[in-house]
């Protein structure tokens, strides 16, 4: 062993038979993953559950732990123990020195585990017992959670066609409650991002984006394992729903009662219709794009040395700022989901839906009218909101366009069918268009998507010609998801950009107010402190349901206060300066006790200790953060070097907190899960148990009867024997099934009865709806069929 080493070894020595030293040394191997570079040469610091060593070790402890073990004793070295956590080997070498190699015995390491561990970013190092901690990238407690249960609902379906017990215990129940959970995962956790226009919303989750992008090897798997699925035809559409991109299965779903009906079939040609390509993009414009884009990358990196960001471009969501806000912002929500490919949908508002909007005009028309006879003063915000309608209505009607706008006229509109939309709008109300990434090239179809948000949301790249009817789409858009291959979304996150509060009509913040209803967390921004923030974000946030039940069930709920003061320029740090020392830090705890008394002060009252508890704070500087990480070197190294900064910069506190969140919400359906697999497994062994005794007994008869000089003699004798361990273990067999219905089945029953009757008495006056205790809908949920199936 190295001298580095001698210090944390126990070494003995002793002679063996032929009086060579025999040499005992302690030593310490630790396998992790390695930090890899994603899009831009960025370093990611996370990595997905089903390439990390440690979930293999938690979901395949004993195959891993033995496959180790085995390799090391081929060389003399035998594993004392696997410490918990990182997954650090402690082992004893005990060989004749001059055999000793132990990078020999780390390749092999590494050969072997690759048969089990089917990616290539982990490495095995020799390290001593003082070293034993060493960055690595982290994953996702969501994710880790989602991908076991899609672990566990694939191991369900092999049993179908491999073991016997699957009929018997009905593991199909399992499997159903497994992809229940998973598809009630998406709604489980939608985070929106609240704020006033400019204050960074889209330049935040830009940066998050892209240090958690797939990598173009990543990217690529969706092609490898479905050739020839783009673009897509009616026949894939047709086929298994989790093959296809999620936009359209996504939709899908909603049909999957008519599996061959021509309805279905419309909707799908429609939709293949309704879809565009990144090959839509010619390949000078798209080869001029790629070069801003290094462009753009390379101003990041040099910005921790002090450059500018001049150069830098959005990486996915258009950067709005106040701009024509009043196009932006009326009613542009952007969801952020995961996609194993670039994928986005544009939901255009109906005819009746634009017209009752627009109608909003007319009303504030008449409650301006007796303002002004009664003498009361329009406030700026009322004046915005008249501005931001009037634009809308201009553009999206026939109305005033030979003339200029006139309310007088506009007061004799009697209800909103009278409003007359322009005929360009006929061609995309109540529609859906799609746009599809080929899955080739990860940033030409991020690129693609990228163009299409701009065009629809800040009018960017749009002919003259073009131009109007773009006002339009812009004007009438409902909602708009993007689907994109970024770890930040793993776990079937959700994030939220909406629009922002200021420079919106009344009815886009309505609807803000509905998406804060239904959100279960909120991440607001703002400048330097929500303590001092805008009069009108904070009103909306008090006014909303989630503030509502964020207080009532604050463990439910996460609401975290974000400081964006990046943009100061003071705050411009470089990879010299060390963040611990700067004052902001030093008084985090002193800013969250302020964004408290803030919220307090809003409310009106003060807060219980368990709902301060579950506010949380951060300042945050992800320019500064995505720079360090761009930095050239080994990677591992490179996160060593600026660990503390990057600690400090409020991006790793953000995402976890995120992450953390998401996990709680999923957690007692996957403990729901997990108790019913459990009380599987114990059934199973059970009438395996009961399989094995009778076997056993059929066996010993057997090897009684195979004896030839016995076979004559003793042929009657098996026959009865044969027959009595039949009538036995029939009726052993009976008994058991009827001391279980009896005993235990007849407990719950009775105790399930008496609830049931007791909770019937308590809520009979509540029920409004009988379909649900009808017969006929057995089965149609899957905690009846859990019920039905410890019935049978």
């Amino acid at each position: 062993m190295s001298n580095r080493d001698s210090e944390s070894s126990q070494s003995k020595r002793r002679k063996t038979e032929d009086g060579s030293r025999l040499i005992l040394n302690r030593m310490y191997f630790r396998i992790s993953n390695v930090f890899i570079r994603t899009v831009g040469k960025i370093i990611m610091p996370l990595v997905p559950a089903h390439s990390s060593v440690k979930t293999i070790r938690e979901l395949r402890g004993a195959e891993f732990e033995e496959t180790i073990s085995k390799t090391l004793r081929q060389f003399g070295i035998n594993v004392r123990q696997f410490y918990a956590g990182s997954i650090t080997i402690e082992a004893e070498l005990q060989m004749q020195q001059s055999a000793m190699n132990i990078n020999v015995a780390i390749a092999k390491m590494k050969s072997e585990m690759k048969k089990i561990v089917a990616v290539d970013s982990f490495r095995i190092k020799h390290v001593n017992k003082q070293d034993f901690h060493s960055p690595e990238p982290k994953v996702q407690a969501m994710d880790l959670a989602i991908h076991t249960l899609h672990m566990i609902k694939k191991e369900l379906n092999k049993m179908k066609y491999s073991s016997a017990v699957f009929e018997v215990l009905e593991f199909q129940n399992a499997e159903q409650m497994i992809y229940q959970i998973i598809r009630d995962a998406r709604s489980s956790t939608k985070v929106c991002l609240l704020s006033q226009n400019g204050k960074g919303k889209s330049f935040i989750l830009n940066l998050l984006l892209l240090m958690t992008a797939d990598t173009d090897e990543e990217y690529q798997e969706y092609i490898k394992n479905n050739e020839d699925i783009l673009p897509l035809t009616q026949e894939h559409l047709m086929g298994n729903a989790e093959m296809i991109p999620e936009v359209f299965a996504e939709e899908l779903e909603k049909y999957e009662d008519e599996i061959d009906s021509d309805h279905k079939k419309e909707i799908i040609t429609k939709m293949i219709q309704n879809c565009d390509y990144t090959s839509s993009v010619s390949e000078n414009k798209m080869s001029e794009m790629i070069k801003a884009e290094e462009k753009s990358f390379s101003a990041l990196k040099q910005y921790c040395n002090g450059q500018s960001l001049r150069h830098f471009q959005s990486y996915l969501l258009p950067e709005k700022g106040t701009k024509r806000a009043y196009m932006a912002t009326t009613k542009t929500v952007v969801r952020l989901r995961y996609g194993r490919i670039y994928q986005m949908k544009i939901e255009y508002m109906s005819k009746e839906d634009l017209q009752n909007q627009l109608y909003e005009l007319v009303e504030l028309a008449r409650n301006r009218e007796e303002n002004k006879r009664s003498g009361k003063e329009e406030n700026k915000q009322e004046e915005r909101h008249h501005m931001a309608l009037k634009k809308r209505f201009e553009i999206l009607t026939r109305h005033f366009q030979q003339c200029s706008f006139d309310e007088e006229d506009l007061l004799k509109i009697e209800k909103p069918n009278c409003i007359l939309l322009n005929e360009e709008v006929d061609t995309f109300e109540g529609s859906t268009a799609y746009f599809m990434g080929l899955g080739k090239n990860a940033t030409e179809d991020r690129l693609f998507i990228r163009e299409k948000l701009r065009e629809i949301i800040t009018l960017t790249n749009v002919s003259a010609d073009q131009e109007k009817l773009q006002e339009m789409k812009i004007a009438a858009v409902k909602e708009i998801v993007v689907f994109a291959p970024c770890k930040l979304l793993c776990g079937e996150k959700e994030l939220i950009e909406m629009p922002g509060t200021d420079e919106s009509d009344p009815l886009a913040l309505h609807d803000i107010g509905n998406i804060l209803n239904e959100a279960n967390g909120t991440l607001l921004l703002s400048d330097s402190s929500f303590n001092i923030g805008e009069a009108d974000v904070k009103t909306i946030l008090r006014d909303s349901k989630f503030l509502h039940n964020f207080i009532k069930s604050p463990e439910e709920y996460m609401l975290m206060f974000i400081s964006y003061q990046e943009k100061n320029k003071d705050l411009h740090f470089t990879k010299e300066d060390k963040i611990m020392d700067m004052e902001f830090v030093n008084e985090e705890k002193k800013k969250r006790e302020g964004e408290i008394q803030g919220l307090e002060r809003l409310l009106e009252k003060q807060l219980p200790e368990n709902v301060k508890k579950c506010v949380n704070t951060s300042v945050i500087f992800p320019v500064f953060h995505c720079s360090l990480l761009m930095q050239e070197g080994d990677a591992t190294e490179i996160v060593r070097a600026f660990e503390s900064n990057l600690q400090l910069t409020g991006v790793y506190k953000v995402m976890e907190t995120l992450d953390q969140f998401g996990f709680t919400n999923l957690k007692p359906r996957v403990d729901e899960a997990k108790d019913y697999l459990i009380l599987l497994k114990q059934k199973a062994e059970h009438y395996l148990k009961l399989c094995e005794r009778v076997t056993n007994q059929a066996e010993d008869a057997m090897r009684f009867f195979r004896k030839r000089e016995l076979k004559e003699l003793l042929f009657d004798n098996f026959s009865k024997e044969h027959e009595e361990i039949l009538v036995t273990t029939t009726q052993r067999l009976k008994a058991t099934r009827k001391g279980f219905i009896n005993g235990q089945v007849a407990e719950l029953l009775q105790k399930w009865g008496r609830s049931a009757s007791e909770k019937w008495k308590e809520n009979k006056e509540k029920v409004t709806n009988i379909n649900l205790f009808n017969p006929y809908y057995n089965g149609r949920q899957f905690k009846a069929c859990i019920f039905f199936f410890f019935l049978n």
